[in-house]
């Protein structure tokens, strides 16, 4: 065994050691390879700043000459007299002075007047020539003639018109290609697209063979292939569109190779020194380590065995291996300790202490099988988000820790069984009194819930401050109203949420709640399905309102109604607050908007200018996709904004007003009126009315049903109708039962009259059917 771990040792340190050296080496290949790359890509950089700043003192010269040339007066005169021999004698003597190869005079159709180069074979087509030259805007160009290549500038005789032109160049050969090559550095090319090779610092091409494939051809053997001799950059120079010319710079990679191969024979040499001296230190190394590491592997056997107190047979063991041998004892000291605390905290809520709800259902379960009869108490927390909101999460949590506090001294005589659901959710167990007599166990939970809740409403100080909290408390008998742990959490959060919306200080669950919760649930699912579906369950009916001034029917509000696909109808109040508590009402009055519209525009393809009234949430104003997808609805259906009203409660204004007021603003302003539904109940106050962008108030039914018989009724609602007037209001009546107070109305000058005098809701169809026998009888 120690042979065997020695040379695994040894093995794993020279393996180590060669894979250093070839990451090493792999690195330092790739890193040079990029630096080389990039000196390569400098150099090519440089050469063209440089061969740049060569031809651009070429071209200034060109520049010069050709200007002192067309200035000289006595040129101007010999030109325009056509005197050729002042002319050649001049352009002789011009070309000697600044040592120009090429001086040409052309006439301004581009004819050649006079030349200093004799056999000059001018090309065809000299006026596109001489207009391509005129384009590079005083700037030199490279062109052919006569097979070799020139670097020339072109510039008008003026007399003051122009009568000729000059042209002036200088031929690039291979005594430029070395100039430039001296300077650079690098293997300097001029090549041109139609004709190829003109001039060339390279060693003599083969004949008939390409510039570019003669570079690409160029290899140099080393290592295990073949590499580039050239690494070479086209730049394109200033030229004539028929024969493009560009400088080709090459760089010679050879010297580069060879510093580069040096290096890497260089850490190859110096790798295989380190695996040698890797391969006799480790084998060092893996002989002082086997020994005490057989001893403390025959330790840790007897360590797994539980037997902590072994002891090494040497007397004087290597300090590292006591230090090994006390961390082995420390290690399972911690570990155990880290397991009673993961446990605990698997179990138990970090905050409080009090089991978490996955853990209080496994202790209830063992609970409830002795048998004994409890009474479960649900606690919740009201306002507690509030405090979160004003005064910080921290102050919120130790609000939640003192709470905690309060109800573990409470319970701590009885059960002792303290759960946190979640939140601001508690959960305590009271075992029930054995007694003979019912009543007698109800009255002692009677009397430990008061006293419970009492005690947690006394004020709390956290961090300094008084805290005055108020709590909600359900209680559950098992196994009476329960029979499970499931039961219990769930039917004692049912009594809780029964106290906090009823306003209940303690409320004891009642038999048959959880199954209605279960049904509100189940209902809640079903609208969802209801709404995404859009089969048939949900439809629309419309009740007339009758416009009391010409007694006809232009106005109608839409009315939800819901029938469960087993043919069992759900009343709007019930789904309506149950979508509002779900957080489906948004979808819901989406759903309803569009049908709505939709029915408008019907009726308009119909000939029938109808408008309907829509009803909407809170909820729904609040929501900010709530106007945009209306005003798409009305645009893509072409509905007239005016011929849609949204009403709401005063409730619903109330409880959002700032925003509502806002949304409402909105309204407004694209067109759609606004209606505040069931005035006279809520709590709208006369300088809130003043204030609400409204164009409807529409009197609650309350005041409606019985306006024949009640006088008290009358006087309210004739008050109401005059200032509903003289605030600017149109004002609806609802609730219309009999004709006598449908003439009471009239008599009062109410603009809209609706109930089940005239009609109750009708779907679509129906109504059609009634408002043509209406219009009839009228």
């Amino acid at each position: 065994m120690n042979n065997s771990f020695k040379n695994k040792i040894i093995g794993l340190c020279v393996v180590l050691i060669l894979l250093t050296a070839v990451m090493s080496l792999a690195s330092f290949w790739w890193s040079t390879s990029q630096f080389n790359q990039a000196q390569v890509q400098r150099k090519i950089q440089v050469a063209q700043n440089v061969y740049q700043q060569y031809l651009k003192a070429r071209e200034r010269l060109l520049v010069t000459a050709a200007t002192v040339l067309t200035a000289d007066f006595g040129f101007k005169q010999a030109v325009a007299t056509r005197d050729a021999q002042t002319i050649g004698s001049v352009l002789l003597n011009h070309s000697r002075r600044i040592d120009a190869d090429l001086m040409l005079l052309l006439d301004v159709k581009g004819q050649l007047i006079s030349a200093n180069v004799e056999g000059l074979d001018f090309p065809s087509g000299t006026q596109s020539w001489m207009t391509a030259l005129q384009d590079h805007n005083d700037h030199s160009a490279f062109v052919v003639l006569n097979e070799q290549l020139y670097q020339v500038i072109i510039l008008p005789v003026r007399a003051p018109r122009t009568i000729a032109y000059s042209v002036i160049g200088f031929q690039v050969n291979e005594a430029v290609t070395d100039d430039l090559k001296e300077l650079t550095g690098m293997e300097t090319s001029f090549v041109g697209q139609a004709d190829n090779l003109k001039a060339s610092s390279l060693p003599a091409l083969p004949p008939g063979e390409d510039l570019f494939s003669y570079l690409e051809n160029q290899k140099t053997q080393r290592w295990l292939g073949e590499y580039p001799v050239y690494q070479s950059a086209e730049v394109a120079l200033p030229s004539l569109a028929s024969n493009a010319i560009s400088l080709v710079l090459s760089a010679d990679l050879t010297t580069q190779y060879q510093e580069f191969d040096k290096m890497v024979l260089t850490i190859v040499l110096l790798s295989g020194v380190t695996i040698l001296l890797g391969f006799i230190t480790s084998g060092v190394l893996a002989k002082n380590l086997t020994t005490p590491l057989s001893q403390l592997t025959e330790l840790a056997k007897r360590f797994a065995t539980g037997d902590y107190s072994a002891k090494l047979k040497e007397t004087r063991p290597a300090r590292e291996i006591c230090q090994l041998v006390d961390a082995f004892n420390d290690m399972g000291e911690n570990i155990q300790e880290r397991e009673e605390k993961i446990r605990f905290q698997a179990s138990h809520d970090s905050l409080t202490g009090f089991f978490n709800r996955n853990a209080a259902l496994d202790k209830l379960h063992g609970m409830l099988k002795s048998g004994a009869e409890y009474y479960f108490i649900a606690i919740d927390i009201k306002g507690l988000r509030h405090i979160n909101d004003k005064l910080g999460p921290r102050v919120g949590d130790d609000c939640i820790k003192v709470v905690a506090k309060r109800i573990a001294s409470i319970n701590s005589a009885g059960v002792g069984l303290n759960i946190r659901l979640g939140g601001d959710e508690f959960l305590v167990a009271h075992q029930a009194k054995a007694t003979s007599e019912s009543q007698q166990s109800v009255q002692g939970i009677v009397e430990y819930a008061e006293k419970l809740h009492d005690a947690l409403c006394q004020p709390y100080v956290v961090q300094g401050l008084d805290i005055a909290l108020h709590f909600s408390v359900g209680v559950v008998h098992y196994p009476k109203q329960a029979h499970t742990p499931e039961d219990v959490v769930r039917r004692a959060l049912i009594a809780v949420d029964t106290a906090a919306h009823d306003g209940h200080d303690v409320y004891y669950y009642q038999s048959g709640e959880d199954e209605a919760h279960l049904e509100r649930l189940q209902i809640i699912d079903e609208l969802k399905h209801a709404i995404q579906e859009d089969d048939g369950q949900l439809f629309m009916t419309y009740q007339p309102k009758l416009n009391m001034k010409t007694e006809q029917i232009d106005k109608v509000e839409s009315l939800i109604r819901w029938q469960r696909k087993s043919g069992e109808w759900v009343s709007p109040e019930l789904f309506i607050d149950l979508a509002e508590q779900s957080g489906l009402i948004v979808d819901l009055t989406q759903w309803v908007v569009k049908t709505v519209v939709a029915q408008v525009a019907r009726w308009l393809h119909q000939g029938e200018n109808i408008k309907a009234a829509i009803n909407v949430s809170a909820q729904d104003i609040a929501d900010k996709h709530f106007l945009p997808h209306l005003e798409q609805l009305l645009g893509d259906m072409k509905v007239k904004p005016e011929l849609i009203t949204i009403e709401l409660t005063e409730r619903d204004m109330i409880e959002n007003e700032e925003k509502g007021i806002l949304a409402l603003q909105a309204l407004k302003k694209l067109g759609v009126q606004v209606s505040l539904d069931d005035y006279g109940v809520g709590q709208t106050s006369l300088g809130r009315l003043k204030m609400l962008p409204i164009d409807e108030l529409k009197m609650d039914k309350v005041f409606i049903l019985k306006l024949a018989q009640s006088e008290k009724d009358q006087h309210i609602v004739r008050s109401t109708i005059t200032l509903g007037h003289q605030l600017g209001f149109s004002v609806v009546a609802e609730g219309v039962e009999d004709k006598a107070s449908l003439d009471l109305l009239d008599a009062m000058q109410c603009d809209y009259a609706q109930g089940y005098y005239l009609s109750k809701p009708l779907k679509a169809a129906d109504f059609d059917s009634w408002l043509r026998s209406y219009n009839e009888v009228g």
